[in-house]
């Protein structure tokens, strides 16, 4: 499993189970390891996961948007 798709199931995984934003985030940037590529692609396979609801897609791509783009998604 490569790192984007490592970081989007952590990421709907964490979009379920985390109620803690800045927890849930450290977790992801962890993850991450500064990869934005893998962000931005892990964001779409996020939204191409048609099995799961569209709130924890939404919920997911919103943690990960909170890594890529900072402040800036918050």
């Amino acid at each position: 499993m490569d790192r984007t798709q490592q970081l989007a199931a952590r990421a709907m995984t964490l979009a379920v189970d985390e109620y803690d934003d800045q927890h849930a985030t450290a977790q992801l940037a962890t993850l991450a390891g500064g990869d934005t590529n893998a962000l931005d692609r892990a964001c779409d396979v996020c939204l191409a996961m048609v099995h799961a609801d569209l709130a924890t897609r939404r919920r997911a791509i919103e943690l990960l948007a909170r890594i890529r783009y900072g402040d800036l998604a918050g």
